[in-house]
């Protein structure tokens, strides 16, 4: 074989091989782009169920914000609370906003993850048998503040008091268990 018909034969295989990463990649792409994110599949169901606007004394930034779900709690008959979950695309892509309907009072926090203290001489891998349980997952944790960060059970308007109250059962793991509060600068 010539030199000249080793470097034809060399450019098909390459021209060949990119072909080949290319389609792999596309795929690949296409995949990703297929998976739905839980939360964005509720924004057609809040605007089909016709949400409540956000209340007066919201936060300015608040207003930016797409309504995924809206709701009463604990129901409709009988609310003591509205609940708006927003998307944004920052720091805090899911937020939940609380009005709590005796007073007027408006909370905000994480729609999407609760903040544990750990219990003093836990560590994180202690946690393990009260996640898998639940189906919840670890998302961050700071080892020297004791401080972990745990997903929600589901993406409804109620899901940071159910896990919060779902983690009962291994209370004795926790120094406390609250939402991930969203604090605003006065």
């Amino acid at each position: 074989m010539s030199t000249s018909d080793r470097f034809k034969v060399y450019g098909v295989g390459f021209l060949l091989g990119m072909l080949l990463v290319s389609v792999i990649l596309s795929r690949r792409a296409a995949k990703e782009n297929q998976s739905v994110d839980p939360w964005h599949e509720h924004r057609e169901q809040a605007r089909e169920t016709g949400a409540e606007p956000l209340p007066a004394a919201v936060e300015s930034s608040m207003l930016q914000g797409a309504v995924l779900r809206f709701g009463y709690l604990p129901d409709a008959a009988l609310p003591e609370e509205r609940v708006w979950l927003l998307n944004f695309r920052k720091s805090y892509p899911y937020v939940r906003v609380v009005e709590t309907l005796a007073d007027g009072t408006v909370l905000y926090m994480a729609a999407d993850q609760i903040k544990v203290l750990l219990a003093e001489g836990v560590d994180v891998a202690d946690l393990k048998p009260m996640l898998d349980t639940l189906g919840v997952r670890l998302r961050m944790f700071n080892r020297k503040e004791r401080a972990a960060v745990l997903g929600v059970l589901h993406t409804g308007i109620d899901a940071v008091p159910e896990t919060l109250q779902a983690l009962g059962p291994w209370q004795s793991l926790f120094e406390a268990a609250e939402p991930d509060w969203i604090r605003f600068r006065q």
